[in-house]
């Protein structure tokens, strides 16, 4: 098994778009670098004169009018109360005058833009992770290699578990190199405009652990598109079929906002934030009409590891089945 492996990880890099695919990826993490520079920038000495322009305005405007406003809501907000019978609470007691902070925006911290940052690069190591599993098992079943390969080792188990183990382990030093790119970079970018100061340890121990689970998804990455490449035998069927089911949980969850625990891009997400959150519209009727709010419902990582290492685990069992059973290869 160990001599199959070693053969199949090299059979994995020589593969042309399998390299593209890992090129691309730490090409993609420097775009994203470009991103964060960018966003990093302060606001230049015209935004600043601009915004400050702004805040005096909107402050000279509360000083003369603000308290004239604020006594007209709350008239309005008794007349509205008497009227439906109901308490009404239009905020009015919270209307303060305008903070220069309101115009001034300063560009976030290392330790509020780095975890975006990651999760946004986790989505682009997913999908090339997934290509690379899906090219690397569809390729050889679509040209017919897999059967001259199975002439050599005929035990097919093991030629299947040989390049599903191959395609796991050898996204994860592209993916290793393009997350350390990531987070490299960040820093350095962090620390040229003074933007580190709040790292600290704890902090830096919350990115590498989410460093470890965004190679985790790759690793499951690999797995489900190898196994949907043994399913579907092509690479551009994977690739459909991967869109259609994006599409069709868009629609679902747009239909049965409750069904959010159990989509995969949701337990992606509380997978590499280590939980998450989601929104349900929840209605209430009464004398007035029907009043609706978005109440948030947590999803813990458990949940997200337990859901996507059962989906991987039987998309995997499955097309060892069919490989194992399929007559012509």
């Amino acid at each position: 098994m160990t001599r199959l492996l070693r053969v199949e990880l090299r059979r994995l890099f020589s593969r042309r778009l399998v390299v593209l695919t890992m090129v691309g990826t730490l090409a993609v993490s420097l775009l994203l670098l470009w991103g964060v520079w960018e966003s990093s920038q302060p606001m230049s000495e015209a935004e600043l004169a601009s915004a400050e322009q702004m805040y005096q305005q909107e402050l000279e405007y509360w000083e003369e009018h603000g308290e004239a406003d604020r006594a007209q809501c709350l008239e309005d907000e008794a007349a509205e109360a008497e009227r439906t019978g109901e308490e009404v609470d239009w905020g009015c007691e919270s209307m303060t005058g305008p903070e220069r902070e309101w115009y001034v925006t300063t560009a976030p911290p290392l330790q509020e833009s780095l975890p975006f940052t990651l999760a946004a690069m986790s989505t682009l190591v997913l999908f090339a992770s997934g290509l690379i599993g899906a090219t690397f098992t569809a390729a050889e079943l679509s040209t017919g290699a897999m059967s001259t390969w199975l002439s050599f080792e005929p035990r097919r188990l093991r030629v299947f578990a040989s390049k599903m183990s191959a395609a796991a382990l050898g996204v994860v030093p592209a993916a290793a190199l393009a997350v350390a790119v990531v987070v490299a970079g960040s820093s350095l970018i962090a620390n040229h405009l003074d933007l580190a100061a709040g790292m600290g340890a704890a902090q830096w121990g919350d990115t590498a652990w989410m460093a470890l689970r965004i190679l985790g998804l790759a690793a499951l990455g690999a797995l489900v598109g190898g196994a949907l490449g043994f399913l579907l035998r092509h690479t551009a069927a994977v690739l459909g079929l991967v869109v259609v089911a994006f599409i069709v949980e868009q629609m679902v969850r747009g239909l049965v906002p409750r069904t959010a625990p159990w989509a995969p891009s949701v337990n992606v997400e509380g997978w590499v934030q280590h939980g998450t959150v989601y929104y349900l519209e929840e209605c209430t009727s009464d004398a007035s009409g029907m009043m609706c709010d978005y109440t948030e419902r947590a999803l813990s990582f458990g949940h997200s590891a337990t859901y996507l290492l059962v989906l991987t685990s039987v998309v995997v069992t499955l097309a060892a089945i069919a490989f194992r059973r399929r007559d012509a290869v």
